[in-house]
């Protein structure tokens, strides 16, 4: 369990962290770009290709040239950028699931000092948690101690 501290050493807010995120949130989906390729030769049989010029490759991929930069014949158009999409779909999740981790866990929307289900179940026990249930949960029983 997180505990509130007596003191706290709040950090300036500067513009150096969230820079970082941003720099590293754009390379993560720039980099899916070749990454989704790659895939998509993966997806026909083949063996994960890495383009060997990435500058080609990406220009090749946002003109609508997919498999420039790759010494392979590239798979078709439609499953390449199939692909892709797939790629920087799970970048974006990830990000979103990172962000709402910190968020909840370290970020502004921290609850220091409560504990979460899963430490409650640890500490009491499953037993204890079910013979306090109208203490700690309240709004779940009706009046005449019976569970909704």
């Amino acid at each position: 369990m997180r505990v509130q501290h007596q003191r706290s050493d709040v950090l300036p807010l500067t513009w150096e962290v969230p820079a970082a995120v941003l720099l590293a949130w754009l390379l993560t989906a720039v980099l899916a770009l070749p990454f989704g390729q790659g895939l998509a030769y993966v997806v026909t049989g083949g063996s994960f290709v890495w383009p060997t010029d990435l500058v080609a490759s990406l220009s090749g991929l946002f003109g609508g040239t997919p498999g420039l930069g790759v010494d392979v014949a590239p798979p078709t158009r439609g499953l390449v950028y199939a692909c892709v999409a797939a790629t920087e779909l799970a970048a974006a999740t990830l990000a979103v699931a990172g962000l709402i981790w910190w968020w909840r866990t370290a970020g502004p929307g921290a609850q220091y000092g409560l504990a979460n289900r899963t430490e409650a179940r640890h500490v009491l026990g499953p037993g204890a948690l079910s013979k306090r249930a109208s203490t700690i949960r309240p709004d779940l029983l009706l009046r005449g101690g019976h569970k909704r």
